[in-house]
């Protein structure tokens, strides 16, 4: 068994790794072009999102038979081709929901508590209570888009805020109980007063929430996004801003995160984004926590331990 690790990983995992398997190659400051020229000698890729499983890709992995992700979303991976070539795909559900659960629980007390902007301004010797008089969460209804490890664990964490819990998937039924109503998204638009995003990036949602997806909505809402940027489209989005049909707004995640490729459009968007109180931003983070890095790793260990029991 050869293992190719080509992002951030602990000692310990690697250590864990070399212990069970025939060789184990740790290269996270590698190129992708580098890693195009070792690849054929690995039946087991390890990543987080360093490089995109495109055709190119796995073209030049010729002994490949699992690639491994280190988190959730796996839009960057071309899973179609994957499976037309044999070669296993697997991700680490559920590893990181808690992380992502505890975040959006957090961004939305700092909105309507208006904590950032209380804190940055007392900081500066403004001492302004009235100007940030918070809004309770309970007695509120929260809708919950995408109700799989992430989405019922934002659910179930918060069952002690006394709000209303209203959750919508797409491709998932039979989970409403007597903490979470299981409703069709004409109720979401119906009900809400929060709605947060627990949803894969794929062709269906790329873009999706988009001016006519905000104004369906009966009320003016609180919205959080911890999926992916791309589902929204940032130009409605602030256009929603505006308007005052979203009237608080936490992202963990933007369109494109890399600043330095950022297209004269997006840096105009970002700027205007960037200028608003009422919106608070996160580097992708809401699955970056201590705890969950070690989930994950455990996760891909077990994983590379099933692979090596189905081969005796």
């Amino acid at each position: 068994m050869k293992i190719l690790l080509i992002d951030v990983f602990s000692e310990k995992l690697i250590a864990d790794l070399q212990a069970i398997a025939t060789k184990v190659s740790y290269l996270p400051q590698a190129t992708k072009s580098e890693i195009l020229r070792i690849l054929p000698e690995y039946e087991i890729l390890v990543l987080n999102s360093k490089i995109s499983i495109d055709k190119t890709v796995i073209d030049c992995a010729t002994n490949l038979r699992l690639v491994l992700r280190a988190g959730v979303g796996m839009d960057h991976f071309d899973l179609p081709y994957l499976a037309e070539k044999g070669i296993l795909a697997l991700n680490t559900a559920g590893a990181n929901a808690d992380s992502v659960a505890e975040h959006t629980i957090g961004m939305l007390l700092s909105l309507h508590h208006n904590l950032v902007q209380a804190n940055a301004e007392v900081k500066q010797f403004f001492w302004n209570r009235e100007a940030n008089r918070g809004r309770e969460i309970g007695g509120k209804t929260l809708g919950i888009i995408g109700f799989g490890h992430t989405g019922s664990a934002v659910a179930r964490k918060l069952q002690g805020f006394g709000c209303k819990i209203l959750a919508y998937d797409k491709y998932k039924t039979g989970f409403g109980d007597e903490r979470v109503g299981e409703v069709d998204l004409a109720t979401i638009f119906a009900e809400a007063d929060i709605l947060s995003l627990h949803i894969p990036l794929t062709a269906e949602t790329n873009a999706w929430v988009d001016a006519d997806f905000f104004a369906q909505f009966r009320k003016n809402i609180t919205f959080l996004n911890l999926s992916r940027g791309e589902i929204v489209v940032l130009s409605d989005l602030i256009k929603m801003l505006d308007t005052g049909k979203v009237q608080a707004a936490a992202l963990d995640v933007l369109e494109n995160e890399k600043f330095a490729t950022l297209t004269e459009i997006q840096k105009t968007l970002y700027e205007r984004l960037f200028s608003y109180n009422n919106v608070i931003l996160n580097p992708h983070i809401g699955g970056w926590s201590v705890e969950s890095k070690e989930n994950i790793e455990k996760a891909i260990f077990a994983e590379v331990c099933n692979d090596l029991i189905s081969r005796r």
